[in-house]
């Protein structure tokens, strides 16, 4: 069985020690790798740090 860790808005702000605000900016941009359940924002966690990894090396700017 495959595990996929999702992490909420809350999990990501916690993570990144960022506020919540700055985190609603983070998944509303067009490059970051959100799901949308309904209303609820989501990503994974290995996207989440693919996503750094890019950010750190230069090729994503915020």
């Amino acid at each position: 069985m495959i595990r996929i860790n999702l992490l909420t808005v809350t999990d990501v702000s916690k993570k990144l020690h960022i506020g919540k605000t700055n985190t609603y900016k983070l998944f509303n941009k067009k490059d970051f790798p959100k799901i949308v359940i309904g209303k609820k924002l989501l990503i994974r966690e290995d996207d989440l740090e693919k996503y750094i990894d890019k950010y750190v090396k230069g090729i994503i700017r915020l």
